[in-house]
């Protein structure tokens, strides 16, 4: 007992995590009369904690191996987890061809107009969590290895780093767009743009970026308002009916505006201390997952909605903090692409519960109910454990001289 209690008191990054868990747990507990296709709602908060436990002892797992093994091996997990993202991307293009699924819809459900899960009983596994934080550690590998034969950079070492980060990513995100899965896919878009943020590479390039993506939004607004002919035929199917959701939705409230509407009416009118513990003014379904933090401003208010934020501005600062005491590159490399997707995760899953971004499907780590997710930070959880730890070993060594 002893030994946990030091823990959480040399390594902050418990306490954060430990805080979420509460606070995760607190919110699908208060979801529960929402929850209008869940089987025991009531209970679901009880299987949020489960996954808290194991998460737990998946994160001392990975600390005890180290680090080092996961850098080491990183191939054979890269395409281990390659496989499994073919497996799911092939059946899924040819389900919507077809109407036919090539795995046992048992084993691989297609849900909400994607196939991104492996049913096993007891639990769903979404390989695509995972995929992500084993790319950033193949990044970031990869960019400490550059560096290393890179004394001095120029143009010509900026574009062959470029082309190895595009080997990495572009595998998992041709896979995450076969199985309609656009919003694990621009995480990985982010979790990449931060390792190259903190590689080195001339500062211009990021300029060409940054203009690259404001041109490219341009456009879509440009034919969206004006060629709206073109914009669908671009923009189609589950992912346009959630632009007109999301920019129409309280004229579309019978169908894909509902959601949206409907939480900003029970959060909106939540007051400073909220609703309270189970009361909504009006259902929304995905409570305890995509819309999590409308459930905790609903029912707790403005006070719960900062408590909430300032746990996650707590959690990504334990994050940040580490990478930014490490000696090490690939440590370094590794914590940005995770601040990454954090980040990502959380200004556009809030964003899109305020009204301000579209709905895509994005959870809020660590927060919204799930075990691949939960767990997939927990393996990053464990990884970086072992480098905060090796953070203080140095800072040791260094006080006795």
């Amino acid at each position: 007992m002893k030994t946990i209690e030091e823990y959480f008191k040399k390594y902050p990054l418990f306490d954060a995590i430990l805080i979420l868990g509460i606070i995760s747990c607190l919110g699908i507990a208060s979801a529960a009369p929402i929850m209008n296709n869940v089987a025991n709602p009531y209970r679901l908060w009880m299987s949020q904690a489960f996954y808290y436990f194991l998460g737990f002892i998946l994160l001392f797992i990975v600390y005890r191996i180290g680090k080092d093994t996961f850098y080491k091996h990183i191939k054979i997990l890269y395409w281990l987890f390659i496989f499994l993202l073919v497996l799911l991307g092939v059946d899924h293009q040819v389900y919507i061809r077809t109407g036919i699924s090539v795995l046992p819809t048992a084993i691989v459900p297609h849900i909400n107009g994607a196939t991104s899960w492996f049913r096993i009983p007891g639990f769903s596994f979404q390989p695509s969590e995972f995929m992500k934080i084993i790319m950033v550690i193949a990044l970031a590998k990869m960019t400490q290895e550059h560096n290393e034969e890179v004394l001095i950079p120029t143009i010509e070492s900026d574009i062959r780093y470029f082309l190895k980060v595009l080997k990495i990513f572009i595998p998992p995100a041709i896979l995450m767009l076969m199985q309609n899965d656009s919003g694990v896919m621009l995480i990985f878009a982010f979790a990449a743009f931060f390792v190259i943020i903190s590689s080195g590479v001339n500062k211009r390039w990021f300029v060409v970026i940054f203009t690259l993506a404001i041109l490219g939004i341009g456009l879509l607004v440009y034919l969206f308002v004006f060629q709206n002919g073109i914009f669908t035929k671009i923009i189609k199917g589950h992912t346009l009916s959630r632009v007109y959701g999301w920019l129409d939705p309280e004229g579309t409230t019978a169908n894909q505006g509902m959601q949206l509407w409907f939480s900003q009416l029970s959060y909106g009118t939540a007051g400073f201390f909220g609703h309270g513990f189970r009361n909504f003014v009006k259902t929304f379904p995905e409570g305890q997952t995509d819309f999590i933090f409308a459930v905790i401003a609903s029912s707790f208010g403005y006070f719960g909605a900062l408590i909430t934020i300032a746990a996650i501005a707590f959690f990504d600062i334990c994050v940040l903090r580490i990478g930014l005491h490490s000696t090490n590159g690939r440590d370094k490399y590794f914590t940005m692409g995770i601040v990454g997707c954090l980040l990502f995760q959380q200004v556009w899953n809030i964003g899109m519960i305020l009204g301000l971004l579209p709905i895509t499907g994005i959870t809020l780590p660590m927060l919204s109910y799930g075990g691949s997710s939960l767990w997939s930070y927990m393996f990053a959880g464990g990884i970086l454990l072992d480098i905060d730890y090796q953070n203080k070993l140095l800072d040791n060594s260094h006080k006795k001289y």
